[in-house]
């Protein structure tokens, strides 16, 4: 694939989305102060991200919060001053190996047009080495003029150039406990859901229902070897297969209300005790 001539050399703008992260947001800038300049674009923040992304860069803009993290990003991307972009999260940081390599790989010319960076994950405590999370491949780095972000929640970067990998991880603290761990992925197994539903390029499955999480937990906890690490992998395996069953039930629940709704008012107003109907008449008495 032929690329497009670059027309701001090999610099790199380094790219955060942003809503509500005064806890972790200086951790990801301090990383990122080697990269030629820091755009932030924030979803109108109510905490103190604004102030503290002020102290690395003057290059803070708001823009509304759109229908996903994808869209966002292209947004984003769009207030770059340079065609190569490092995107991270609020929530990542980019490792002093990582730096390295990227400015080694700059200084003789990079050898592709998008680089797919590993990504360790930090969950409840503990780094987690197995069960699919690493190395896994994250398209961080990339020219904006040849691709473009896609995606409602599992977002990557489709481009038209050429792909090579880095060996050097960027760190993430996205799940801080159980808890955050099984309502995020709740949440994405509503909008994964809502996206099938109004696709409709797939049905409610049963059998899908039933044993899709089976073949998730088994890939994650024994294909992948999530059982190295423990009850962590054990959990994270579990909660995984969870989610494609929530999905699917989901998908199932849009259907049914669509063709079967079964309505609560008509019932209530003719059986319910203090409803309207059921209410004694008053005499005026």
């Amino acid at each position: 694939m032929r690329s497009i001539p670059m027309t701001t050399g090999h610099k790199i703008s380094a790219v955060i989305i942003t809503y509500n992260e005064e806890k972790k947001i200086e951790r990801c800038l301090r990383s990122l102060t080697w990269a030629d300049e820091i755009i932030i674009v924030d979803s109108f923040s109510t905490d103190k991200t604004v102030e503290i992304c002020r102290r690395y860069t003057d290059k803070v803009y708001q823009h509304p919060w759109p229908h996903s993290s994808s869209e966002q990003r292209n947004v984003a991307d769009r207030y770059a001053a340079n065609d190569w972009i490092l995107a991270l999260d609020a929530d990542e940081v980019a490792t002093l190996g990582l730096r390295d390599e990227i400015q080694s790989e700059f200084k003789s010319g990079p050898r592709a047009d998008l680089f797919m960076i590993p990504r360790r994950e930090y969950f409840a405590g503990k780094w987690i080495e197995a069960g699919g999370w690493f190395p896994q491949y994250k398209t961080n780095l990339y020219r904006k003029s040849l691709g473009s972000w896609i995606g409602p929640i599992h977002l990557r970067v489709d481009t038209t150039g050429t792909i090579a990998y880095l060996k050097n991880p960027i760190l993430h603290d996205g799940y801080a406990d159980y808890k955050i761990f099984m309502d995020k992925f709740n949440y994405y197994s509503s909008i994964e859901s809502r996206a099938d539903y109004d696709r409709k390029q797939r049905r409610f499955s049963l059998m899908r229902a039933l044993f899709k999480p089976l073949e998730r937990f088994f890939g994650r906890f024994i294909k992948h070897r999530g059982y190295r690490d423990g009850i962590h992998g054990f959990y994270m395996a579990a909660v995984i297969a969870m989610n494609y069953f929530l999905r699917e039930m989901k998908l199932y629940e849009l259907e049914y209300r669509q063709k079967n709704p079964e309505d609560w008012e008509r019932v209530y107003r003719t059986s319910a005790a203090g409803s309207e109907a059921s209410a004694p008449a008053n005499d005026g008495q």
